[in-house]
């Protein structure tokens, strides 16, 4: 096994630092306790040899002094250096532990009693000749032979203090050279493990690098040799069948990635309606033969139109699909000699991590939608104008016949006539309206914009709507931001759009109502224009539908085509604004105009 190789390799190299390490601590505590012992006592000789040599100088000085005569001996300085003399003899008596240093220090105390005695006696004698005679006969000899004795310890002690410095060194040379030897024997060793070791280890787990790397760069057929059984060996035999389990996945993987392929696009070559599919930097990636087709006929070298890659980056930028619900974004494209009408449809498409990687363009042919849309367009505006012109002779008839110019009624003819007069303006209304719809989804009246300010514009509807107002009791609020921007607009087509969303809150609040008049700046330098009441609401399951034709939200029973937020709608939207509406049940509406303001950054 791989662990019991690195263990038999590391043991050796580990025992050899350890027999070192053992081995110079104990030779490094016996040198140490062999040099307090031996330097200490020789030191202790050499001083006490030392300071004796002194005190017998100290003693020899004060016996001339006493043989000179004129000048009388210090007995307490002599007694003092006897003192200092026989302390310091004791002690090179008990440290003396050279050979030869103990007979030295005997010879030297009973030179000593010799040298004292001699003293005493010349104390003791008054004559100066015969106290002459006894120092030169016994105390000078005795004296010198004491220095001699003296010197030979001093020399003694010193040349053992010197023989210990030696073997001090001789001892640091021979551990030196010991762990020396150990340090090189201990490379060696590891060595010649590390050489061994890059085989048994490095050399496979190279060999593992290799193929993963291949491995990585698809090539699975390249398995890595099974050498040893040990750890690396079963590491090796793992990949292997990695390796393996990976080339079957890939097999069965790519079976599949091309049965999804040819699926997909027979799925979409099966699609009448062009398809493009982008990646997230724009460019074409897949598309069915419609867009091949289309891409042909329009001569399209790898991007989209121009107005479609616009619509497709935007919605590569924000992720948003783009969903147009009205032939106001419909396309036309000059195919074959034929005007072809397409609505496109924007998807972003995104991974199972909801990160996006693309959009789906698809392009709905509603040519002959829109051919049915415009034929039944002018149906109804040639129908209501048709009906109109005898519409209004009937509503001046009827007018005529109320002001009694041509003769009496009856009561019960002047109530038939005063309901067919309200009939008649009914349908008069509406075909107007239709008319009005009619001529915004062909475009034939051009706006006329100016810059107006929101302030007064509000302020002019409500001039328009004053009356309504007051008959009904309602109040109204104004919340206009200050030093708002003005708005480019048609005024009197502007004018029908708040119109008819306060006529609505004006229907739908209840009497002594209160009516809310908003205008504020919102993203872009736009201008948010707004009308709360505070009548019933709208379900939220209505709110698409509010402003189709003819729509009428279930169980209200107030008067009216369903016409009026079509055609605020349709005026909105030419002037590249959107509405919309908040609403719950029991807690009224706010329909809000949001309309380009003179700052926009798109005006």
């Amino acid at each position: 096994m791989l662990r019991t190789r690195l263990f038999l390799y590391l043991t050796p190299f580990v025992v050899i630092l350890l027999a070192v390490g053992a081995y110079a601590i104990v030779l490094f505590a016996r040198l140490a306790n062999v040099v307090d012992a031996s330097v200490t006592d020789s030191y202790q000789s050499f001083t006490a040899a030392s300071a004796m040599s002194l005190a017998l100088a100290g003693m020899d000085r004060e016996v001339s002094w006493v043989i000179s005569g004129p000048r009388v001996s210090n007995k307490n300085a002599l007694m003092e250096y006897r003192k200092h003399f026989e302390t310091n003899l004791d002690l090179l008596i008990k440290a003396g532990t050279l050979p030869g240093e103990r007979d030295l220090s005997l010879n030297v105390a009973t030179n000593y009693q010799v040298f004292f005695k001699a003293v005493d006696t010349i104390s003791s004698l008054d004559s100066p000749e015969n106290q002459r005679q006894v120092y030169e006969r016994d105390v000078v000899p005795s004296g010198q032979t004491i220095n001699l004795l003296l010197q030979k310890i001093h020399d003694l002690n010193h040349k053992a203090m010197l023989a210990t410095s030696q073997n001090i060194r001789n001892s640091t040379q021979e551990v030196t050279r010991l762990m020396i030897f150990g340090t090189v024997l201990a490379l060696l060793f590891s060595a010649y493990a590390g050489y061994q070791l890059g085989r048994s280890i490095l050399e496979p787990i190279q060999l593992l690098t290799r193929a993963t790397r291949e491995l990585g760069e698809g090539r699975l057929d390249q398995p890595v040799p099974v050498a040893t059984r040990d750890e690396l060996g079963e590491l090796a035999l793992a990949f292997n069948k990695m390796a393996a389990q990976l080339q079957e996945y890939r097999q069965s993987t790519t079976e599949k990635i091309v049965r999804l392929h040819r699926t997909m696009e027979a799925t979409l070559a099966s699609f009448p309606d062009p398809i493009f599919v982008l990646d997230k930097e724009g460019r074409i990636e897949l598309k069915n033969p419609a867009a091949d087709g289309l891409a042909s006929s329009l001569h399209l070298e790898g991007q989209l139109p121009d107005r479609l890659q616009a619509i497709a980056r935007n919605t590569l930028a924000s992720g948003e699909n783009f969903l147009p619900n009205s032939f106001n974004e419909a396309i036309t494209y000059r195919i074959n000699g034929d005007d072809k009408v397409f609505l496109p449809r924007v998807l972003a498409m995104r991974n199972k991590e909801d990160a996006l990687f693309g959009v789906a363009v698809v392009l709905y042919d509603v040519t002959r939608f829109r051919l049915l849309d415009a034929t039944k367009t002018d149906l109804v505006a040639t129908v209501s104008h048709e009906i109109k012109s005898p519409l209004t002779s009937v509503r001046m008839v009827l007018h005529l016949l109320l002001e009694k110019t041509v003769g009496a009624l009856t009561p019960k003819q002047d109530e038939l006539l005063q309901a067919a007069r309200n009939d008649t303006e009914r349908l008069l209304r509406i075909l107007n309206d239709l008319l009005d719809l009619a001529r915004l989804e062909e475009g034939s009246d051009s706006l006329r914009k100016e810059p107006a300010a929101p302030a007064e514009l509000l302020t002019s509807v409500m001039k328009e709507m004053a009356g309504k107002i007051t008959a009904r009791g309602l109040s109204v609020n104004f919340m206009i931001d200050p030093d708002l921007p003005a708005i480019l607009v048609d005024r009197q087509r502007i004018n029908h759009v708040f119109t008819n969303l306060i006529s609505n809150a004006i229907k739908h609040s209840p009497a002594n109502g209160k009516i809310i008049l908003g205008a504020r700046l919102v993203k872009d330098n736009d201008v948010e224009f707004s009308v709360t009441d505070h009548g019933p609401g709208i379900p939220e399951e209505y709110h698409s539908r509010i402003f189709d034709r003819f729509f009428r939200v279930p169980g209200q029973s107030q008067s009216g085509a369903g016409l009026g937020l079509s055609i605020a709608r349709e005026i909105t939207v030419s002037h590249d604004g959107h509405i919309g509406v908040k609403s719950a049940p029991g807690q009224g509406c706010n329909f809000y105009v949001v309309l380009k303001s003179v700052m926009s950054p798109s005006v």
